[in-house]
């Protein structure tokens, strides 16, 4: 039985065209176009149901993974939680329903895309240089989430104006020696800009970034904490009075391992987050961080991507949302 893959393929047009004259979203296409396709289906005895691979079946599928590294029980992370219920909430909207998954390769996740019951994709996690050669071995509309920016659909945030908005924040407060604690050896796409509006901020007060300032914190737990511990035994003697985590989760491992070692928060060092999460407000004390609209990223990325499978116009493939700072315990003021 043919396939809509295979009739694109002969007519060199997408399958998005093909699905679009299938479910009869026709409206912006042209005559010509529409003739063609519906030609080919009379001709090659396509059956809709059995196309699907699924007889009987008319459930739209929509492949939704999440390839984060450093996260644990990822569905059970608060950040990737409520994106999740965003997309499922917003998916329901047009008739579609999630096949999620957390894919431990690139290969894993275009496989999955692959099935013929799957309309297109949202993808957390991948890195930028990445994302434009996926999607278009894909095949199919693939909406990235975090992802940085390029010839490819995504749905980020300010990061850059987050980065440097908490630190400038403490700067104000009379803070002067500040550590920045990132997941990656080196900061790319989000962590990237966080890591630049950081930088930009110190500069703005005449104060020259020092590599010595950068901590990496590994994805394995241990080693993770056996870093955050020896920066606590050393913080004082090398006059760091804040340190800016670009994560709720790793801020709050930090205060816990901060607080085991003897710092108290934010008497000794000052503590800030990005997220504003569960953890922020679980932390005691409770966390300054930088709030990102989650579910409003999930309710954009379902919204870019219907308007890809059903052909519509799309004005704008990248979306950068914007953040707040959020101000409770864990910074002091030295001034």
């Amino acid at each position: 039985m043919i396939t809509i893959k295979e009739i694109a393929a002969m007519l060199e047009v997408s399958p998005t065209t093909v699905s679009n004259v299938v479910n009869g979203h026709t409206e912006k296409m042209s005559e010509k176009t529409r003739q063609r396709i519906e030609e080919a289906l009379v001709k090659y005895d396509f059956k809709k149901g059995m196309s699907q691979g699924n007889p009987g079946n008319g459930l739209k599928l929509v492949s939704v993974d999440f390839s984060i590294r450093f996260r644990e029980k990822i569905f059970m992370d608060p950040f990737c939680a409520e994106l999740l219920d965003s997309i499922c909430v917003n998916l329901q909207k047009y008739g579609r329903y999630p096949v999620c998954g957390s894919p431990q390769s690139q290969e894993e996740a275009f496989k999955k895309l692959q099935a013929s019951n799957i309309e297109g994709g949202i993808i957390v996690g991948f890195e930028p240089w990445d994302c434009q050669g996926f999607a278009q071995r894909v095949g199919k509309p693939v909406v990235f989430i975090d992802c940085g920016e390029g010839s490819y659909d995504n749905i980020g945030i300010a990061d850059y104006e987050g980065g440097k908005l908490i630190t400038e924040f403490m700067l104000k407060l009379g803070h002067r020696r500040i550590a920045f604690f990132c997941d990656r050896k080196n900061p790319v796409s989000s962590t990237l800009d966080r890591f630049q509006g950081y930088c930009e901020a110190l500069a703005g007060y005449g104060i020259e970034y020092s590599n010595t300032d950068y901590y990496y914190l590994p994805d394995e737990k241990n080693l993770r904490r056996e870093t955050l511990r020896d920066f606590a035994v050393n913080a004082k003697k090398a006059g760091y009075t804040a340190v800016f985590v670009v994560s709720d989760f790793l801020a709050n491992e930090a205060i816990d391992v901060f607080l085991a070692e003897g710092l108290k928060i934010p008497e000794d060092i000052s503590v800030s987050g990005f997220d504003d999460n569960m953890y922020a407000r679980l932390s005691r004390p409770k966390l300054t961080t930088i709030r990102q609209p989650v579910y409003e990223k999930g309710e954009q990325a379902v919204r870019l991507l219907m308007k890809r499978i059903l052909g519509e116009e799309v004005i704008a493939s990248s979306f950068k949302l914007p953040v707040e700072l959020i101000v409770r315990d864990s910074i002091k003021n030295r001034n």
